[in-house]
């Protein structure tokens, strides 16, 4: 299963964000988590690491589409009609 690893060099912070990223991940109905890692101390340095396994549900996967429609349409221009320009002579 694939993993996500979450490190840093606060341990406190790196557990954090990992509940965070786990419950977020959780609500959505694309992806499953799996092991939940406890916190690895990091091999150099201060803090851990924290490893979660996450797949991506496919068969239940919906596409979406997303539009904004806060912005204005861009203006068009028309072209001057074929023949009325101005012609320069050699």
């Amino acid at each position: 299963m694939p993993q996500i690893r979450l490190m840093g060099s606060d341990s406190d912070d790196v557990r954090r964000t990992a509940d965070a990223v786990v419950r977020a991940l959780r609500a959505c109905p694309e992806t499953r988590v799996g092991d939940v890692s406890a916190p690895v101390p990091n091999r150099r340095g201060s803090g851990c690491r924290i490893y979660i396994e996450v797949l991506a549900d496919v068969a239940d996967q919906v596409e979406v589409t997303v539009e904004r429609d806060d912005q204005e349409q861009p203006v068009r221009r028309r072209a001057l009609p074929a023949g009325r320009g101005r012609r320069l002579s050699r």
